[in-house]
């Protein structure tokens, strides 16, 4: 871990991929029209049926609220130093005292399948084990969502931990979709994770 640790908590920061091609930086109003764009298109909410669609001004709502949680990271993500929004990342449920948080990305339709979701998290986890000190990191995506679920057991070796029956409202279809936990801990990112996702990215380790 680095000797510049932050405390869990600390506020975000801009953090870089190792290529610098993705940028993660806190929310701020000059992004929430692409926001509500992103967050509305029906291909990105193709898995994400509990989302609805959202407005501006309950973007700016939602974003302002967040801000001042203490459980919650938010990060827009963006091209290098581009202002061009391609997705939404960041960690929520915090708790100090387990040093564990969910983790969570939402990716624009135009980017998806490219790779890039790697470098998002790869970014924000070695932000959170090796800056913030975590312990434990859960992800939950839609036991539908195969893309996702491929990525965390193929790509980054998540392990699997259970399953919820019905537990995300599908706003689209009508009814309830099941969604599948994975975990994330510390030792498992330094051991393999963090590797898994270098060789994914094409970084040599030394």
């Amino acid at each position: 871990m680095s000797s510049e640790t932050l405390s869990p908590v600390s506020a975000p920061t801009t953090l870089y991929s190792p290529d610098k091609q993705i940028r993660l930086t806190p929310p701020t109003c000059a992004e929430d029209e692409q926001v509500s764009v992103l967050r509305s298109d029906p291909i990105v909410r193709r898995y994400l049926r509990f989302m609805p669609p959202i407005t501006v001004p309950e973007v700016t709502q939602r974003r302002l609220t967040r801000s001042q949680d203490p459980r919650i990271l938010d990060y827009n993500v963006f091209l290098g130093d581009t202002t061009e929004l391609i997705g939404m990342t960041g960690v929520f449920n915090i708790d100090t005292l387990q040093k564990s948080c969910e983790a969570g990305i939402v990716m624009a339709s135009n980017v998806q399948g490219k790779g890039l979701s790697t470098k998002v998290f790869y970014t924000l986890l070695k932000d959170v084990f090796e800056m913030r000190g975590f312990h434990r990191v859960t992800f939950e995506t839609g036991e539908d969502n195969a893309p996702m679920r491929g990525w965390l057991e193929k790509v980054a070796g998540a392990r699997l931990e259970g399953k919820r029956i019905e537990a995300w409202v599908d706003s689209v279809n009508g009814g309830r979709t099941n969604v599948c936990s994975y975990a994330i801990l510390e030792w498992e990112w330094r051991g393999k994770v963090k590797d898994a996702l270098e060789k994914k990215m094409g970084i040599v380790s030394h």
